[in-house]
């Protein structure tokens, strides 16, 4: 699932399927991506008091230099660059693999020497498409590699730039901080399905439409992917908070207990979205149904105020023989005519009363309550006795 992709004639949105090495494959084999996008990287060395954006890769990674780096990596298409650069920060070829290998599932894993951090980065807005973004905390730096240049993390560069309180402390406070503005980025994205299916929810009750179901499906597609996303990845910032996890002090670990927090709270935002969303299929067929009963009643009340008409007209076309005085004298009477046409007439004015009366048409539901200031029937009017009910004793 990943930020790019191909839109098919039809006008659905395919997600690009990340490369993988074939099967068989070695451990640690780099398949680069085709139509990645161009590299960029970005290094920041801050203390407490200094912050400088090294452009020279060896000044920026020379040793022994004060204060913490953050090395920022956007785009997979010079894998060679970033393979020399994490052979220099030491890291594991299976940990320089699952960077390449964009279709990892959100976890966290300790090294020799640092921690491997892998999330899913959201965008801003529906339909859900995300990237994958790896974080390494290693000793005095944070090393983030990202599928695009579109991040969230330009409110922690601003605060770096600003020298905020805690920011520049250390390079596990600003993993920390990087990690909070990720979770925090899902927000705006599942407002916006929360939107979306209040919208529906009203669409559906006002007039459904057909269109409506593929809809749904669609919205509950999503979701499920954000499901897949947001489970694992709730582990994995928990994951952090274990005591053995290197780099991350006990003050950091505090903060990240909040980062944790914000996690559940997705995931329960997210599954009361997704109960709301299989409730409207429910609630779509519901209301189909209830229209299509609408109708049926409306149809079943016009041929039922045709019924005596047409008995009526039938009665008197059979066309007796009038010799006779009780084979229907009126068909020769000279208002014979009137009297049949107000015969019908009456006979549809008594089955509209009788339904109005059931409230089967005009909206009538039953009793309703008597209006203020109407006379109540007898005792009725009478208040119950203080202390108890009516007709306690």
């Amino acid at each position: 699932m990943s930020s790019t992709g191909k839109t098919s004639p039809h006008g659905k949105r395919h997600r690009r399927r990340p490369s993988r090495a074939p099967a068989g494959a070695p451990p640690g084999r780099i398949v680069p991506q085709p139509g990645a996008a161009p590299t960029r990287l970005r290094l920041t060395r801050f203390t407490p008091d200094m912050l400088s954006h090294a452009v020279d890769l060896d000044a920026g990674l020379a040793k022994g230099l004060p204060g913490g780096l953050w090395i920022d990596i956007a785009g997979l298409a010079d894998h060679t660059r970033i393979e020399a650069l994490c052979s220099r920060l030491g890291l594991h070829p299976l940990s320089v693999a699952d960077i390449f290998n964009t279709g990892q599932r959100p976890k966290t894993e300790v090294y020799d020497g640092y921690v491997h951090v892998v999330l899913r980065q959201p965008h801003a807005v529906a339909p859900y498409e995300d990237e994958q973004l790896t974080l390494i905390l290693g000793e005095g730096f944070v090393l983030t590699v990202q599928e695009t240049p579109d991040d969230c993390f330009d409110p922690v560069r601003q605060r770096l730039e600003a020298g905020g309180p805690r920011i520049r402390d250390s390079a596990g406070y600003l993993a920390y901080a990087l990690i909070d503005a990720l979770i925090d980025s899902y927000y705006p994205l599942l407002e916006s399905y929360g939107e979306h299916t209040e919208d529906l929810e009203d669409r559906i009750l006002m007039a459904p439409a057909d269109g409506t179901v593929g809809e749904i499906h669609r919205l509950r597609r999503e979701l499920l992917a954000l499901r897949h996303t947001l489970w694992p990845q709730r582990e994995a910032v928990g994951a952090l908070l274990r005591h053995d996890v290197p780099f991350v002090t006990d003050a950091v670990r505090t903060y990240l207990r909040d980062c944790a927090d914000h996690s559940f709270q997705l995931m329960d935002m997210l599954e009361v979205y997704r109960e709301v969303a299989q409730g409207l299929v429910d609630l779509h067929l519901s209301s189909l149904s209830n229209r299509m009963n609408e109708v049926m009643k409306v149809l079943t009340v016009i041929a039922t105020i045709f019924i005596p008409m047409t008995f009526i007209a039938g009665l008197y076309g059979m066309n007796f023989d009038r010799a006779s005085p009780f084979n229907m004298p009126e068909l020769g009477w000279r208002y014979g005519y009137f009297f049949a046409l107000g015969l019908m007439g009456l006979s549809a004015a008594a089955m509209l009363a009788l339904f109005y009366r059931h409230g089967w048409i005009g909206g009538r539901k039953g009793a309703q309550p008597p209006a203020p200031g109407t006379a109540r029937p007898p005792g009725e009017d009478k208040a119950p006795p203080a202390g108890g009910r009516p007709g306690a004793k």
